[in-house]
């Protein structure tokens, strides 16, 4: 019985080879968390973005067509920073023909945001068509800089996180004397910043994030966070500081103690991948293998599921070929693979594995019990409404985020929840992220024109209910 069991997991180590998953022998600490990272891309394509950038950079040969697809599937953001954004992770993931090949030379002229003149020259970087030359995108970036000191991501005080991405894109461009400077100037000014942590100190706190994108910054003109004494304080390195916010199942939290966080765990690998690679981390080469956006999907393959279920089945044969060979004769030692390759292929089979787009136009099969009216409204920051007010059924249970989930799925919206089911922190819908429009703005909700004291999720709603998602300047808009 023992040599059948090692027979057995012997057999299973084939999975992978059937599968087509290539073994890598010389692996950094972090390479387990980012293949983990790569295959929960879809359940939130927002921060997997930069996630899908990051793998790119650490595997030129990965595969992210499918996720590159989910993006450029997407209908064209009002918000241009997440457009760039998008155009960006579609040409990294290698999808082409998509909408995002030509945002508009126009439009990324008009967009005069910091961050909008951050990615318009990370586009530019990567032999995008912007319509503009390298010299211009940078003048214009330069004219946003506080002089003496970084970048502001609105008005005229410059912040950790712009002053890092503006140096990012000038990155590729630093043996230039007058883009050198500013980019000395905006190091001094995050050395400046750093506290005997070695982290940033934002808004009265200290986030994972700054962390990243200055050790993104640094890495992407070719310093090493952990030797550089401007970037060490107290004895504490920022990459020190990174790692502190590291959670044993290799994601990242946003504030120590806050729990696992997407964004800040995106972040951090990008960050940790351009630790090995010390090049600037948006100019990525075009993929070996790129798709066409109006190529079907069915074209490309099998789906993960059915070429995992064969390869459970092609080791539950190679066992049996082993046994011919070794000649038993037991017919039992037989039945017992067969029955354990048949319970894997079942499970396989019947669990799946759903992708992004699965996902968005997956239905809920839910029980009504009742109506309710939804909306998320973005309209005292953005001249929009997410989803207008409509009538949406309700099951037994339903919360008032259960029912935002359920209705952001069906609308195409995704929603990062930087908390928890029963206690959810939203911290974005869509492309409207907290903070985006000041520091204490961001998302909250009202039932029937009043703020709860319950979290979302322990909100049980009722039939008639009038429920809307709003983004606020500041949380005093929800009123009482």
């Amino acid at each position: 019985m023992k040599k059948l069991l090692v027979i057995i997991l012997a057999a299973i180590t084939l999975i992978p080879v059937a599968a087509g998953i290539s073994v890598n022998t010389e692996r950094p600490w972090y390479a387990d968390g980012l293949s983990e990272l790569e295959k929960r891309l879809a359940d939130d394509p927002e921060s997997g973005c930069f996630a899908a950038i990051a793998i790119r950079k650490y595997d030129p040969d990965a595969d992210l067509t499918a996720f590159g697809r989910l993006i450029a599937s997407k209908e064209m953001p009002v918000n241009t920073v997440t457009a760039m954004k998008y155009a960006l992770t579609v040409y990294a993931c290698g999808v082409r023909g998509s909408i995002y090949d030509d945002i508009g030379h126009d439009r990324i002229a008009e967009a005069q945001s910091t961050s909008a003149l951050v990615f318009s020259l990370h586009l530019k970087n990567i032999g995008y068509d912007t319509g503009m030359t390298a010299d211009e995108h940078i003048e214009r970036l330069l004219s946003r800089r506080v002089e003496g000191s970084g970048f502001p991501t609105v008005g005229t005080t410059p912040d950790i996180d712009m002053t890092s991405m503006a140096i990012q894109a000038l990155a590729p461009y630093k043996k230039d004397p007058v883009i050198a400077a500013a980019i000395e100037e905006g190091l001094a000014f995050i050395s400046s910043r750093q506290s005997d942590t070695g982290a940033f100190r934002y808004f009265n706190s200290e986030n994972c994030e700054n962390c990243a994108q200055a050790i993104i910054a640094l890495t992407s003109l070719g310093i090493d966070p952990e030797k550089d004494g401007r970037f060490i304080k107290n004895g504490n390195s920022v990459y020190d500081a990174l790692l502190s916010y590291r959670l044993e199942n290799g994601r990242f939290e946003h504030i120590l103690g806050s729990g696992e966080n997407a964004t800040a765990t995106a972040q951090a690998y990008c960050a940790l991948v351009n630790m090995d690679r010390m090049t600037p981390f948006y100019v990525v080469d075009a993929p070996s293998k790129t798709v066409d956006i109006s190529e079907q999907s069915e074209k490309a393959g099998l789906s993960l599921t059915a070429v995992l279920v064969i390869a459970v089945i092609a080791a539950g044969a190679v066992v049996c070929v082993i046994f011919a060979f070794m000649r038993k004769k037991r017919v039992w030692d037989y039945v017992i693979v067969a029955v354990i390759t048949a319970a894997v292929a079942v499970f396989l089979a019947v669990s799946g594995v759903r992708t992004g787009k699965d996902y968005f136009s997956s239905s809920d099969d839910i029980k009504v019990t009742g109506h309710v009216t939804f909306s998320v409204d973005c309209s005292l920051v953005s001249d929009r409404e997410m989803i207008k007010p409509v009538t949406v059924g309700i099951q037994d249970g339903d919360t008032a985020y259960s029912v935002l989930i359920r209705a952001c799925r069906q609308n195409g919206l995704t929603v990062i929840n930087a908390g928890s089911a029963v206690s959810p922190y939203i911290t974005g819908i869509g492309d409207l992220y907290e903070a985006s429009f000041g520091p204490t703005s961001g998302w909250g909700y009202r039932v029937n024109g009043k703020a709860p004291s319950v979290g979302a999720g322990a909100y049980r709603l009722s039939d008639g209910d009038v429920v809307e998602w709003i983004y606020v300047p500041d949380v005093s808009y929800l009123g009482d």
